[in-house]
């Protein structure tokens, strides 16, 4: 992907784009691939549900892609900014909470979370190595 995808920023839209996004990863060890789906659906969802509070809006999504890595950039323009922890722990599985597993999800798929609340917005860049 070279140039941005737009999405609606909706539940529907986030679904049909991360089935095709679990299409176009096929070359990637299937555990690699899962999470990495995952990560980027909880993402998307959490842009959809709190930046956007279920308000019409748009995301840009853009992925490059290289032997080693794969980097991520994804823009909302939504007015709400995300309140990001300065670390992220592991919840306890035995009262996991009803909300808050999306960011430690995105943390644990991802080997580089950068997040910035812009002026027009909500900006992250998330990298996955591949290992190569």
């Amino acid at each position: 992907m070279q140039e941005p995808i737009i999405l609606p920023a909706s539940l529907e839209a986030v679904s049909k784009f991360t089935q095709g996004l679990e299409k176009d990863l096929q070359i990637l060890p299937i555990e690699v691939r899962t999470t990495f789906v995952l990560a980027v659906q909880e993402l998307l969802v959490n842009i959809v549900q709190h930046a956007y509070d279920g308000m019409p809006g748009r995301i840009e999504f853009l992925m490059k892609q290289s032997a080693s890595e794969i980097v991520l950039t994804v823009k909302d323009y939504a007015n709400n900014a995300f309140n990001v922890p300065d670390t992220i722990e592991a919840p306890d599985p035995l009262s996991l909470p009803e909300n808050g597993m999306g960011m430690f999800i995105i943390y644990q798929s991802f080997d580089e979370v950068i997040y910035q609340h812009v002026e027009d917005g909500n900006y992250w860049q998330l990298t996955k190595s591949l290992g190569a």
